[in-house]
């Protein structure tokens, strides 16, 4: 379902669906997407949400794609043909390619390392390897900006353990349900390691589900100058729900 786009933080405005996120970072030499959503709804969504904002869509340098599921990569090749690069972890770009979609594949474009940095600008965002929800699943450390105050966003990939509900995509004799479970609570401990190292205090999803974006947006449009930004939850929370998805994690292992 379409809503309304939104500026969050100075540098950082909210463009997808009702359950389904995209985010744009705004730097000094152009735009960074975040997740592509659909190939039915990224020109609606994304490029008509950029204007709607005042924001250039010609400005789009680069769209980061968590994992090569369609309602995150769906549209990214809309946005490659009018000129960004795609970025994508190898595993992802090869799950996409060998994928049966009904949406127009981006070519092989940006391919991310574990702790890449893709600069634009004056803005660099980290990419880290956090695997299970696919096996090249990436979450970000994004630095965003709040009038004079400065913080850092942490962006977790993959948030469903998607082999529960259709394992005949995920389960092999040598990756079980049990090797899906590990590996998704091993990156959910590694980037709670990485949040806290780095005092990342705001959470972000590319489901608006997770990270509660829509009461955090209108919590925003009524905030009042000089009080606590609604998205800055800080660390110690941010971790939280890291734990959360480690011990869920944990807790499949051993069943």
């Amino acid at each position: 379902r379409s809503v309304e786009p939104a500026k969050v933080f100075d540098n950082l405005y909210f463009v997808g669906q009702s359950e389904f996120s995209a985010w744009a970072v705004t730097t000094s030499e152009g735009i960074i997407i975040l997740d592509a959503i659909f190939d039915y709804s990224v020109e609606d969504e994304v490029i008509g949400g950029l204007r709607t904002l005042g924001l250039d869509p010609a400005q789009i340098k680069y769209v980061v794609v968590s994992h090569a599921h369609g309602d995150h990569v769906g549209g990214a090749r809309l946005l490659q043909d009018r000129g960004a690069k795609v970025v994508m972890s190898a595993a992802d770009w090869d799950l996409m390619e060998k994928a049966n979609v009904t949406f127009a594949k981006p070519r092989r474009d940006v391919v991310a390392t574990d702790g890449y940095k893709l600069t634009l600008g004056d803005t660099t965002i980290t990419l880290h390897f956090t695997p299970g929800h696919t096996l090249g699943t990436l979450s970000m450390l994004i630095p965003v900006k709040d009038g004079r105050a400065t913080h850092t966003a942490a962006y977790w990939g993959g948030s469903a353990f998607n082999w529960v509900r259709g394992p005949a995509a995920y389960i092999t004799p040598d990756r079980p349900a049990s090797f899906w479970f590990d590996t998704y609570a091993k990156s959910a401990a590694k980037f709670s390691d990485i949040v806290a190292s780095a005092r990342a205090d705001v959470l972000l999803s590319n489901h608006t589900k997770y990270d509660l974006t829509f009461p955090k947006l209108a919590a925003l449009k009524t905030r009042k100058a000089g009080a606590p930004h609604p998205f800055v939850i800080g660390t110690a929370a941010v971790r939280r729900s890291l734990t959360v998805a480690n011990e869920c994690g944990l807790a499949g292992v051993s069943q």
